[in-house]
């Protein structure tokens, strides 16, 4: 059985002769204008005539759908009132019956995200924490739409962060001798601490400035003098960064390292400055993008050494080759949008296939009131600082419980206060973390909305028999029913217009929304003490609830509980 929304448009669409998208219904600004409203301007614009000619005609037409008890025009709208057989059929034949609700068609289409980009040698900040929860959300998002999805990571293990880190830590040798045979955690503190000291002497000092481009020639030459320390302060790094993607429930497919790439990044410059693409300037080696409206940026320094951006084309070689991608979306802060812009014009210039393959996911600062962070000075708040500090909260919240599992769900409820903060605001803008907020069991929270799941969980439990399956002969519905039966029906809009967006704020303003519709509906529909026909067709109702709230809250990468 197709959905409500889907039906009604191809209907409309038969009745205009015009393509009709079931993303074009809203909801009515109040509920007793109907269930559906439908605005026509768009149609009318097409046929070229007035829009309240065209709602006329369509609520006209539209009245004798099997599947709608009235409808009725309202200027350039028409107001849909939806027959309650018709959502006791969806709730029965589509929502319950179908594992499958919400999930698109398989699209036969390859996608790269690639997200997390930590850098060997530097503090894993909150910034990296929302990118990493961002990307994998996404990932999961679009395979959901029927994508196949490869995930990616491209981390910075070569770079003059690296020289600089090392240059710190050999002022702290007794420190970095003592420190190694802690705990991993101590010891990528360390490395955070000598990355500082390093970049903060290296900003004041020339004679530091000479000794950091000294050890980078060594370091991308790996000289015997330097590699052994290189390679142990890596292992460091990437055994945190391991720690770091299993507590917050994410994997890769691919592992890439700017140490795979500057080789061939710099032959593929100099291959292509003979045909015109690069040119020289001053020493350096260049794209113009002044020719194509951007700005110029270095690809290969006055050094000889090759830059980001040279490394960046080498990536995109690589990444085509090995799983040629219909497109790799790049899920990295907003202040790289002129930079991509320019690497993915000088790609489309060496690589003409790949023009209007990459694509830039920008995303926003996050921060703890308290404005940008920075690794460069040490002035930075830890992506794992605020995951203990969250889990602390939670801990706190829940000391008087006494349920099952309980340390496991503590951090289960604490990722989930994490991973919604960051997600239920828009991609792309900046957000302030606020952790009672994100604690909080009554308010617009992950906490809060595994506790509606968790209550309808303690619902089901004290009632007995089947469910799902049984044929009720239900003929009309309560208005809390049909509200919230309409809510499940857009769980497919929400999962299709997420991935189209490329926004997990989409799946969780639809969960908040859900959640307050199911709290409507539990205030105003007794359950349990509903006689017995009723009372099992509200238990089906809540069903359906807390099955499209696990697929939401899985789509966020949120583990669910059973108990809180």
């Amino acid at each position: 059985m197709i959905d409500i929304k889907t039906q009604l448009s191809r209907e409309i669409g038969k009745i205009v002769n015009l393509a009709v998208s079931a993303m074009d219904f809203a909801a009515p600004p109040n509920v007793n204008l109907g269930d559906l409203a439908f605005p026509c301007f768009n149609l009318a614009k097409e046929l070229k005539t007035n829009p309240n000619e065209v709602a006329n005609n369509i609520a006209e037409k539209l009245s004798s759908s099997k599947i709608v008890s009235s409808c009725k025009a309202a200027g350039p709208y028409v107001n849909i009132i939806v027959k309650d057989e018709a959502l006791i059929n969806l709730l029965s034949e589509n929502i319950l019956a179908n594992e499958q609700f919400g999930v698109g068609q398989d699209k036969k289409t390859k996608l790269m995200v690639e997200f997390a980009h930590p850098n060997t040698l530097k503090s894993f900040h909150i910034g990296h924490l929302r990118n990493i929860v961002t990307g994998e959300s996404i990932a999961r998002i679009l395979q959901n739409d029927g994508y196949e999805v490869v995930r990616a990571n491209y981390q910075g293990d070569v770079g003059l962060h690296i020289p600089k880190a090392l240059w710190g830590i050999k002022q702290l040798w007794g420190e970095y001798e003592s420190i190694k045979k802690a705990s991993v955690e101590k010891r990528v503190a360390f490395l955070g601490k000598a990355y500082a000291f390093g970049s903060q002497n290296f900003e004041k000092d020339e004679a530091v400035k000479t000794q950091v481009y000294e050890l980078n020639e060594k370091i991308y030459k790996l000289s015997p003098d330097i590699e052994e320390l290189y390679q142990e302060t890596r292992t460091w790094s990437l055994e945190y960064f391991d720690h770091i993607y299993a507590r917050v429930d994410t994997k890769f497919d691919r592992l890439y390292f700017e140490s795979e790439t500057f080789k061939r990044g710099k032959e593929i410059v100099e291959k292509f400055i003979k045909k015109g693409i690069f040119e020289k300037s001053e020493g350096a080696i260049i794209f113009p993008g002044e020719k194509f409206g951007l700005h110029n940026r270095v690809f290969i320094s006055s050094k000889g050494a090759p830059m980001y951006e040279a490394k960046d084309i080498a990536l995109a070689e690589m990444q085509f080759k090995e799983f040629n991608p219909k497109k790799i979306i790049h899920v990295v802060g907003k202040e790289q949008t002129e930079y991509f812009k320019v690497i993915f014009e000088a790609l489309s210039q060496v690589f003409p296939k790949l023009k209007g393959r990459e694509f830039h996911l920008a995303y926003g600062w996050v921060s703890l009131k308290h404005g940008k962070m920075s690794s460069r000075t040490g002035q930075v708040v830890l992506g794992e600082w605020l995951l203990d500090e969250v889990e602390k909260q939670v801990q706190e919240i829940m000391k008087d419980s006494d349920i099952k599992k309980k340390d496991a769900t503590i951090s289960a409820v604490s990722l989930a206060a994490v991973k919604y903060a960051l997600l239920k605001v828009g991609v792309k803008i900046d957000l302030a973390f606020d952790i009672n907020e994100s604690v909080s069991l009554s308010g617009d929270s992950g906490p809060y909305l595994l506790y509606i799941n968790a209550r309808i969980n303690s619902i089901l439990a004290k009632a007995s028999g089947k469910i799902v399956g049984r044929k009720l002969g239900i003929d009309t519905i309560h208005s809390s029913e049909k509200k919230i039966i309409m809510s499940l029906s857009n769980f497919a809009e929400a999962t299709e217009k997420a991935a189209d967006e490329l926004d997990p704020s989409v799946i969780a303003r639809y969960l908040f929304n859900l959640a307050q519709d199911f709290n409507t509906f539990y205030a105003e529909c007794p359950v349990l003490q509903a006689e017995e026909k009723i009372k099992i067709w509200r238990l089906q109702i809540i069903t359906a609830v807390r099955d499209v709230m696990n697929s939401g809250l899985n789509l966020l990468g949120i583990p669910v509980v059973e108990k809180m």
